[in-house]
């Protein structure tokens, strides 16, 4: 069975920096724990997202310094609470899985190979 923590800025600092004026924003974090998003394992360290797109389906980037270490799919959504976090859930394997990031205002929710599977 899978579980589902949930990290608060404590496990993972995120700092957003929203653009303006365009489709493309972006968030600076600093990830304290291996993940895996879109079939891709994240180290830990300073990376920055960018997503592409309007919403509610956007494209994420996860890159270290100018290097772009793994692109996802994702579902942009509000984060009615306001409380930066981070949603993971541990696989059988008992690799950590991406299922969210919470900014001040919006949610990243990645699709996960699970979740599509329910689709």
């Amino acid at each position: 069975m899978k579980s589902t923590s949930l990290f608060a800025v404590a496990i993972m600092l995120l700092t957003p920096v929203l653009a303006y004026g365009g489709t493309k924003d972006s968030a600076n974090f600093q990830l304290t724990q291996s993940v895996t998003v879109a079939g891709t394992q994240l180290a830990p360290g300073q990376y920055r997202l960018t997503w592409d797109g309007s919403g509610p389906n956007v494209t994420v980037s996860f890159a270290e310094g100018k290097k772009t270490i793994a692109t996802a799919p994702a579902k942009l959504a509000s984060n009615p609470t306001n409380q930066e976090a981070v949603e993971t859930s541990t696989e059988a394997d008992n690799t950590t899985e991406l299922r969210a990031i919470d900014l001040k205002r919006i949610t990243l929710q990645f699709k996960t190979e699970a979740s599509s599977a329910g689709n």
